[in-house]
Formats: structure tokens, C-alpha cells, sequence
């Protein structure tokens, strides 16, 4: 699930690709890890698995990949210092939304990232690979903004995404809780530390905690904590478990807050 850049025609680097880094997007795929049913999951990345599928895609195929990309709906947060600053805001002027939010990756660009880690892709793939990550990092973004919805000065701008870490096989209490009850243990983990700016220009990061579980299309039932996301043209389902990470005062109070007032 690589996903953001800071310009829409350059490449990222570093940090500022995207809320999924580049090791997890790529067990992701190699281990057909997609937050689908094992039948979807099978039709899904069938060919992917295959060895060496690389020798069989022409260049022609691979120049078919469309280079459009997509800008998300997640604030990009820009560092404070006065150089950041100017940059950003003559970058911005120049580029428009494009700097202001982060920018997920073409489905040429992806299946290049996936090929350079020596992971089998097949072309073909991408125009579903692409659109369900680019799907899941927005669910991942709305659930956030849930929560910071009364935590946040209402006086200043939202929350920003600052950055980002895959943990695949860190798993929380939650998780192993979790799969005692009957549920699979998450296939991924993603760590996000989001900003919160305010008036005095003292902005406060909170650290977010994001589990991915496989799911089914036609599920009726999921545990009041998982929140379900639908792919629209693929129907694939996958559920998120997103919650503050309890390392601080305040992530241990909006946990309990929300607790406490669920229904």
C-alpha cells in the first residue's frame, strides 16, 4: 500500500510516500495479504504469485500503465522551519493542492515500486492494486478525523499526517484479544502520528494506531470496533481498526471517553 508523494510528477522519497511503507505494500502483495475473502483473495492476486511472471510482460504492457495520479484527501503536514515554510508555500502557489495534500502514486509508478523490491506483479492487476489502497488509506483518513472531531482547536486548521510506519508484525493486545474471540489476527499494522495545530502555534502530535483485517463483501456482522471499507468497483471489503495508541495521557483519554459514551 505505497500511496503519497509530495508532487505529482516527481517520485517520493522518504518519508513523504505515504502512510504505508514501501516493505509492507510489498509482503502485502507477495504474500497476497489484501484485505479481501480467501476466494477474492485467490482471483485477486492469482497471477501475482507466479514466479518470474516478469519475463512475460512486454514492455508494450507495462507502458500501457496509466502515469495519472490521484490526489488524497489527507492534509500533508510541512515542517516548521523557516526554509520548509517557503518552500511549501512557493511550492504551493505553483502546484496548488498538490502540495497542500499527499499524492498516491500512478499505477505505473506502483507496479515499478513492486518490480524494484523483486516482487512478482502483473500488470494487468494495477487498475484494481491501486484503486483499493487508495481506498483504504482514505477510510483510514475519515476514521482519524473521527476521532480528533472535539479534541482539536476549533479555531485552527484540521489534523495533518506527519508520518508514517508499517509494523506487520508488531501486534497489539487488542489484536491477540481480539483472535481469541474467533477473529484472524490482522494482517497488517500501520503506525500514523498525526498533528493537531492551534492558535499559539504549538502544535501537538498524537499517535495513531491502524490494524487491517480481511473481510468479506457480504459480511453482516463485525465487532463495534472495526469499521468497514468497500471498494466500489471491485466490491472487495476490507475493516480497519483505528484507535489513538495509549503512550500518552491524552490517547488513553479518548479512548476511555469513547468508551464510555458509546451506545
Amino acid at each position: 500500500m505505497w500511496p503519497f508523494t509530495g508532487k505529482a510528477s516527481e517520485p517520493i522519497k522518504g518519508q513523504s510516500a505515504c502512510p504505508v511503507d514501501h516493505q509492507t505494500r510489498n509482503e502485502w502483495q507477495a504474500q497476497a495479504g489484501c484485505p479481501v475473502d480467501h476466494n477474492t483473495q485467490t482471483i485477486f492476486m492469482e497471477q501475482a504469485r507466479k514466479p518470474n511472471y516478469e519475463s512475460n510482460v512486454g514492455s508494450e504492457s507495462r507502458e500501457s500503465l496509466s502515469q495519472d495520479r490521484v490526489i488524497s484527501s489527507i492534509p500533508r503536514y510541512h515542517m516548521e522551519s523557516q526554509s520548509s515554510r517557503d518552500s511549501a508555500h512557493s511550492q504551493a502557489n505553483q502546484t496548488g493542492d498538490q502540495e497542500q495534500n499527499w499524492v498516491y502514486p500512478s499505477p505505473s509508478q506502483f507496479y515499478n515500486a513492486v518490480r524494484r523490491k523483486n516482487h512478482s506483479a502483473n500488470v494487468a492487476d494495477m487498475d484494481v492494486v491501486v484503486p483499493i489502497h487508495n481506498a483504504v488509506n482514505e477510510q483510514a483518513w475519515q476514521m482519524i478525523r473521527d476521532w480528533e472531531a472535539g479534541w482539536n482547536d476549533r479555531s485552527a486548521s484540521e489534523p495533518q499526517l506527519v508520518n508514517f510506519i508499517g509494523r506487520p508484525r508488531d501486534y497489539t493486545w487488542r489484536a491477540y484479544l481480539r483472535s481469541l474471540a474467533g477473529y484472524q489476527l490482522p494482517f497488517d499494522r500501520h503506525d500514523w502520528v498525526v498533528v493537531r495545530p492551534n492558535e499559539e502555534n504549538n502544535p501537538k502530535t498524537i499517535r495513531y494506531i491502524i490494524d487491517f483485517y480481511a473481510g468479506k463483501a457480504d459480511s453482516k456482522s463485525a465487532s463495534d470496533t472495526l469499521t468497514r471499507a468497500t471498494d466500489p468497483k471491485s466490491k472487495i471489503s476490507f475493516y480497519l481498526d483505528v484507535r489513538p495508541a495509549p503512550d500518552t495521557v491524552e490517547g488513553i483519554a479518548m479512548r476511555l471517553h469513547r468508551w464510555w459514551l458509546s451506545p
